[in-house]
């Protein structure tokens, strides 16, 4: 059997990993945010249809005059 300081020191460790871990994702999703705030983005631009012209196919299909 495991002593009970043994499993308290691996259970302190443990949750020192996670704070740490919580803590450090949080500083990167932070400056995340302020790096790409709505003002630094600019709108989409509309798409323009293109211009619709009559193709005429320059070579007639055999069998027809």
């Amino acid at each position: 059997m495991v002593d009970g300081w043994i499993t308290a020191v691996v259970l302190i460790f443990g949750i020192a990993v996670a704070l740490i871990g919580v803590f450090a994702y949080l500083r990167m999703f932070n400056r995340n945010e302020t790096h790409h705030s709505p003002t630094d983005i600019p709108p989409p631009t509309p798409v323009k249809p293109a211009p619709t012209e009559e193709v005429v196919p320059a070579v007639k299909p055999p069998g027809e005059s």
